[in-house]
């Protein structure tokens, strides 16, 4: 595997999380997320994720009411930096982010293609006392929407 295997636009299939006997628990970003995720051939990415189900901000984004606000925050997640690719794990070294505790950070992942998708895997986590995983699907073409 190599960056030209990566090289281009990416549309967010589902991203979902895995138990640790391999079943699938629920879907991270709702049951229709939105996401673009761009490598480039100078080995910089960027990363866009928004969950389904977004309701429209009452104005402009600054004027919007708080609550509004917070929830728009809460439903996004977007990053830019540097990626690495070391057999199997790809690393997205983040220089700007919405969530700022990962700006100087990487965020390694498990990196495979399934029939034709690029599937991203996060290291195991405990969510609710179970140890679990999150896959994103990533495919080249635009999802239905």
């Amino acid at each position: 595997m190599n960056a030209n295997d990566l090289t281009g636009t990416w549309f967010l299939g589902e991203a979902y999380a895995v138990g640790p006997r391999g079943e699938r628990l629920y879907d991270v970003y709702g049951a229709r997320p939105s996401g673009v995720i761009h490598y480039g051939d100078d080995g910089r990415m960027m990363a866009l994720i928004t969950h389904d189900g977004r309701e429209r901000l009452d104005g402009d984004r600054q004027a919007a009411p708080e609550a509004q606000r917070a929830q728009a925050y809460k439903s996004s997640i977007a990053y830019a930096g540097r990626f690495t690719l070391e057999a199997g794990w790809i690393s997205h070294w983040v220089d700007v982010s919405t969530y700022p505790n990962w700006v100087g950070t990487a965020l390694r992942r498990a990196l495979s293609f399934e029939q034709g998708d690029a599937v991203l895997t996060t290291a195991p986590q405990m969510q609710d006392g179970v140890e679990t995983v999150i896959k994103l699907v990533w495919r080249r073409q635009p999802v239905e929407s």
